[in-house]
């Protein structure tokens, strides 16, 4: 009696079945990520990415067509001014994070720098104020409105903006 035993079965690794699902995974992280741009892009709020206009100018496109330039032509003057206190302002922050890193560490640097820091930070603050507050000086009553409505969908620490304009 001849007992054939039957030819092995070709068997596929099993680092295979891994790659596959690996591959799978990255795959659907892929195609997720690409939808959820999709769906932010068409659905999404304000953002440079849709050409929309970043801080005070986003405000003026919400003015009427036959105000914009004359408030947008102000706000990009008052743009240019606030640029060299913005770079001071991110200058001085990277100032006081190198002295918390350097070694040896000194905390009375440390100090000089975060004051220098705040210090900068307090100048832009007060010449953005002055910037909204001229701003404000030239619109009319209903155009403040829509100004203080606008700043209220961008106030600090809000979780949500609302549905886009």
């Amino acid at each position: 009696m001849t007992t054939d035993a039957p030819e092995a079965v070709s068997q596929r690794p099993r680092w295979l079945y891994a790659g596959l699902i690996a591959s799978l995974a990255l795959n659907l992280l892929v195609l997720g990520g690409m939808g959820a741009a999709f769906w932010h892009h068409r659905h999404g709020g304000p953002g440079p990415w849709r050409g929309d206009d970043v801080g005070l100018m986003g405000f003026v496109r919400k003015l009427p067509k036959e105000r914009q330039d004359v408030v947008r032509n102000d706000v990009k003057l008052a743009r240019e001014t606030l640029k060299p206190l913005r770079d001071a302002a991110r200058s001085a922050w990277v100032d006081a994070n190198n002295a918390l890193a350097a070694e040896p560490f000194s905390a009375d640097a440390a100090k000089g720098a975060f004051q220098r820091m705040t210090d900068a930070e307090a100048t832009l603050k007060t010449a953005i104020s002055s910037v909204l507050i001229d701003t404000a000086a030239k619109l009319t009553p209903e155009e403040r409105r829509v100004l203080t409505q606008w700043r209220d969908k961008r106030k600090p620490g809000k979780k949500s903006r609302g549905p886009p304009d």
